[in-house]
């Protein structure tokens, strides 16, 4: 079987960089974009400055989003700390299972952890509420 030499592929490199080493912002006219050729056994390395267009900045965040209440965020947290109460009083066939309860409140704290500051006033104050309701109730039956 013949192998087919075929032509390296072409790796664009882009700078977006917007000051330069020294701290001085960058000129916007300055190309900021190489198409660089691998070069193959022996040959040099070969660099084509490309004239690109600036791209778009993306969006900024919006602040509407921000306050916004999601009903789902409220089911997940309401589903994950009816369960873990069930865990830990127990039903007529489950027994209690403290530590399964626990890992569910560490879930709920997890999410508080990594969705603050991206709350409703609301939905930060039910998840609070339900975590210190869930700890205290977890410590009382330990």
């Amino acid at each position: 079987m013949g192998e087919s030499k075929s032509e390296p592929p072409e790796i664009k490199v882009v700078d977006r960089r917007k000051f330069t080493e020294k701290g001085e912002p960058l000129d916007a006219d300055a190309p900021t974009a190489e198409t660089v050729t691998p070069a193959s056994s022996g040959e040099d390395r070969v660099v084509e400055p490309e004239a690109t267009t600036p791209e778009p900045a993306p969006p900024a965040p919006s602040t509407e989003k921000a306050g916004q209440e999601f009903p789902l965020f409220m089911e997940l947290v309401t589903m994950l700390a009816g369960q873990a109460e069930l865990l830990l009083v127990g039903a007529e066939d489950l027994p209690a299972q403290p530590a399964e309860a626990q890992r569910l409140i560490n879930y709920l704290g997890v999410l508080e952890e990594k969705t603050a500051g991206n709350l409703s006033a609301a939905e930060a104050t039910v998840l609070s509420n339900v975590l210190y309701q869930l700890r205290m109730f977890f410590l009382q039956n330990k």
